[in-house]
């Protein structure tokens, strides 16, 4: 019998008033650009409903065990602001600032543009880098889990290490520094038990290389030059430029010129060199640090759903796969900060305009996924690429990204998505001149009742863009700022590894695809039900016999605990439990037959969380107190039944829409209970009935109802 309000909770998703309140507006405010860079051409459209869904409900990624501090949640917000401005890079620059990661104008630059706080990183930026990471989050360009450990897989065998994306998942949940704190509130909402699914955005493979590398602050990093300018260039540059360990002849590389490209190159060289000497100061064999230890203690507790065989103990090998894992990842991060200056944003609105949220009606809706290619405010390629791609004499396509091919879809929703494509309206498969494109819609009617039970569910579009012409350059530009990455990690990882370090550029890659996602929230009632047929109340037996409870009159208590689980895995799922208390009164009669009355009161706690591409877009906390009275019951002592009686909400509020006191009764309200039988226990005068429920089809439902009474005079 449980408690529930009569929310068919499949799942229920975002409530109006917030999607409208939340939804991005449309600026057109003069901007300039961030430090370092050149005037923009103005402020551009904010970033997609899902980061600011999940940064707006502040909710902790699940399952992690380390705090968010306000100021790592005020930067996040600051990079989900509706207007990509200066501040969004400032707030990037703050934000590594706080991890000891220092922004430098350029290559000349003695002092980072912010202060930092503790001991320097030896993972240092310039600013064209930080701004790419900064219009990365901004736009919602994530890379996911499964993705990340395309790039790194552990060598075949390997047994009891964890994959990358797993090594990511605990370094968010459990690292206790300021980039530990960063990164989860910028993957607020996510579930951090389902690695592969996560979505990282480029900012925290930084964070995490640069917190193994100094253990989160805690070290200096070893022979760290105060001027990036001066920074020494070891051995880890000259494999940059193409010098191969195993011949020991130099490879084709950059031209050993001067200059912004052969200065920026040298400087990002230097950075990685003294990143990989860190890493062999901070992740010894025999002294784990702090937040290697918290990531493995975290691994160890909660790893049982996604690691087989998890070797519960930091030992060299598992020290090995950390250092290894963590300089790719600065190398990833270092490609991607380098080469990806713009990102997709992908959303969805309907043809009147507004946010992403469409109410069904009567009549279907036009609307349409937009999605453009942005820079934030960055004009123009950064200076440092267009001298790179001077000095190899390639031509760089246009960084506004006119007339470019994308993909759209598949589209991810649920067996009936109540959204078609629009064929009034034609797909745009290559950007304007506005590097925009849209496809098409139409939302369907109302398929439920109007006064029926609400319902919501997310349709997600996502969207690619491929540009070879960016491909061709971006080999140049590699070749010219970074060299071969194999060359740079294959010294510094085991033999084991080697191999899989080999085809790490080719696996990059497809990770510098520009993608993005759009949703549309659409709210509906639940389906009109076929109308049953006539009820018939069970008539009770004329008699009881043998009738096994002394007749006479009765008096005691019916109690009730119940509980519903909806698990939906990566779209979320509802936790119910109810429990209550009444007073139960009954007279058995000479041949079993039985009258009498009861009443209950309930208390309910839910907990609902819907999730897009594993984000939390809502979760609903409730707690809600009921009755019911005049109850009936009727039937024979060997058959006893219940009639529900009066339902009346005494309290209901709701994390998400406040007062939920509106809402209609639950359907067993008014409803016959007839399944209690015969008395599970008589002795003397004291006589108990139990109800018992269980059900796993659709949702785990438990359920147990007790009446327990006393005779009169006994």
């Amino acid at each position: 019998m449980s408690g529930r309000s009569a929310r068919t909770v499949a799942v229920i998703l975002l409530a109006t008033t917030l999607i409208t309140a939340c939804a991005p507006a449309s600026s057109s405010a003069p901007g300039s650009a961030g430090p370092g860079s050149s005037s923009g051409p103005g402020a551009s459209p904010g970033p997609s409903l899902a980061s600011i869904g999940a940064l707006a409900s502040r909710t902790m990624p699940g399952s992690a065990t380390a705090p968010i501090d306000d100021g790592a949640w005020g930067l996040a917000d600051r990079l989900a602001a509706p207007s990509y401005t200066p501040d969004t890079t400032a707030a990037l620059v703050e934000g590594l600032a706080r991890s000891g990661i220092g922004t430098y104008a350029d290559t000349s630059s003695t002092t980072p543009e912010v202060a930092l706080s503790g001991p320097a990183s030896p993972f240092r930026m310039l600013d064209f880098q930080v701004h790419a990471m900064a219009v990365g989050v901004w736009t919602g360009a994530t890379f996911s889990g499964s993705e990340l450990d395309g790039v790194l897989p552990l060598p075949t065998g390997s047994v009891g290490q964890p994959t990358t994306a797993q090594l990511l998942a605990a370094y968010v949940a459990a690292a206790d520094s300021p980039g530990g704190a960063l990164s989860r509130a910028l993957m607020a909402g996510q579930d951090l038990l389902a690695p592969a699914t996560l979505r990282f955005p480029a900012v925290v493979l930084v964070l995490f290389a640069s917190d193994i590398a100094t253990d989160g602050g805690r070290l200096l990093a070893p022979g760290a030059s105060a001027s990036p300018a001066t920074g020494s260039v070891g051995a880890h540059s000259i494999v940059l430029a193409g010098y191969h360990a195993a011949d020991r002849s130099p490879a084709v590389g950059p031209a050993a010129s001067t200059g912004v490209c052969t200065d920026t190159a040298n400087w990002i060289q230097g950075t990685i060199d003294s990143l990989f000497s860190a890493l062999k100061v901070a992740t010894p064999d025999n002294l784990p640090g702090a937040i290697v230890a918290s990531i493995w203690n975290w691994l160890v507790s909660k790893a049982q759903a996604f690691v087989q065989g998890l070797i519960s103990s930091v030992t060299g090998a598992v020290l090995g796969t950390i250092r290894s894992i963590a300089g790719t990842i600065a190398a990833v991060a270092e490609q991607i900060a380098s080469l990806l200056p713009y990102g997709l944003r992908v959303t969805a609105a309907p043809a009147s305009g507004g946010g992403a949220t469409f109410t069904l009606g009567p009549d279907p809706q036009p609307g349409s996924f937009k999605a453009t290619i942005s820079a934030g405010d960055l004009p123009s390629w950064p200076p440092i690429l267009t001298d790179c791609a001077a000095a190899a004499n390639i031509a760089l396509a246009d960084l506004h990204s006119k007339n470019i091919p994308l993909t759209w879809g598949p589209l991810q929703a649920a067996p009936d998505p109540l959204l078609t494509p629009d064929s009034t309206a034609k797909t745009e498969d290559v950007t304007d001149a506005n590097g925009d494109a849209s496809w098409g819609f139409v939302v369907s009617s109302d398929p439920g009742d109007p006064k029926g039970e609400q319902q919501n569910q997310v349709d997600a579009m996502p969207v690619t863009v491929h540009r070879p012409e960016v491909e061709a350059a971006r080999q140049h530009l590699t070749q010219a700022l970074l060299g071969s990455i194999p060359g740079i990690l294959q010294p510094f990882v085991a033999a084991i590894f080697a191999p899989y370090i080999s085809g790490l550029q080719a696996r990059l890659n497809a990770l510098l695809d520009v993608r993005g996602t759009g949703s549309a929230i659409l709210i509906f009632h639940e389906r009109v039900k076929p109308t049953p047929g006539p009820s018939v109340t069970p008539a009770p037996s004329a008699s009881c016999h043998p009738n096994p409870v002394v007749p006479g009159t009765y008096t005691g208590t019916i109690t009730n605990t119940s509980s519903e689980t909806i698990d939906l895995g990566v779209s979320g799922g509802l936790v119910a439990t109810t429990s209550g208390s009444g007073k139960a009164t009954m007279t058995v009669a000479a041949d079993g037959s039985v009258t009498g009355s009861w009443d209950l009161a309930q208390h309910l706690a839910s907990d609902e969380i819907a999730k897009v591409d594993g984000s939390i877009h809502m979760e609903d906390k409730r707690a809600a107190d009921f009755t019911y009275t005049a109850g009936t019951m009727f039937g024979t002592a060997c058959a006893l039944m219940l009639t529900f009686g009066n339902y009346t909400q005494v309290t209901c509020k709701s994390s998400l829409v406040g007062d939920c006191m509106n809402e209609p009764p639950p359907p067993h309200a008014n409803a016959t209970l007839s399944g209690l039988g015969a008395p599970s226990s008589v002795a003397g005068g004291h006589v108990v009935w139990t109800y018992t429920y269980a059900s796993s089809t659709g949702a785990i439902v438990k359920d147990l109802l007790t009446i327990d009474v006393m005779r009169s005079g006994s």
